[in-house]
């Protein structure tokens, strides 16, 4: 539901997270055409989806207490297929589970998404990881 108003707006849903003992959902947004994961998102797209996320989370009768929404950040998840291609070219860590071929957590380029792998380049040596093995990925933040 919050995907596709966020969708509806022009807006991408990277992770939503619900912490039942706070009653919190915390919301990460971004544009589409993002490169940086701050490059295109302020103050006023958060209020503006708070309201609008607020609003579908009401009309659903979703119970909650507190909604924060925010960019993705520098550190911006990847959490779809096609970011595997977006953010090809950038640093990226990856945490795999279940461990695949001995791997457990990997940094490196990120190459980017062939079929249903993703493609890292680790110091040279290219690793090939199934996108369902992946549980975790997050760009590298380069200052």
């Amino acid at each position: 539901m919050i995907s596709e108003v966020l969708t509806a707006n022009g807006y991408e849903l990277i992770e939503a997270e619900y912490f039942a003992a706070r009653e919190l959902w915390r919301v990460f947004i971004d544009r589409p055409e993002s490169r940086r994961g701050v490059d295109l998102i302020d103050l006023n797209d958060c209020s503006a989806m708070s309201g609008k996320i607020e609003d579908a989370l009401i009309a659903a009768q979703i119970p909650y207490e507190h909604l924060e929404v925010s960019s993705p950040g520098m550190d911006r998840a990847l959490t779809q297929p096609d970011h595997f291609e977006r953010f090809a070219g950038e640093t990226v860590k990856l945490t795999i589970e279940p461990v695949f071929e001995g791997l457990r957590k990997l940094a490196g380029v990120l190459v980017g998404l062939d079929g249903d792998q993703i493609t890292i380049d680790v110091g040279g040596t290219v690793n090939k990881i199934p996108y369902a093995h992946v549980a975790r990925a997050r760009v590298v933040p380069q200052y």
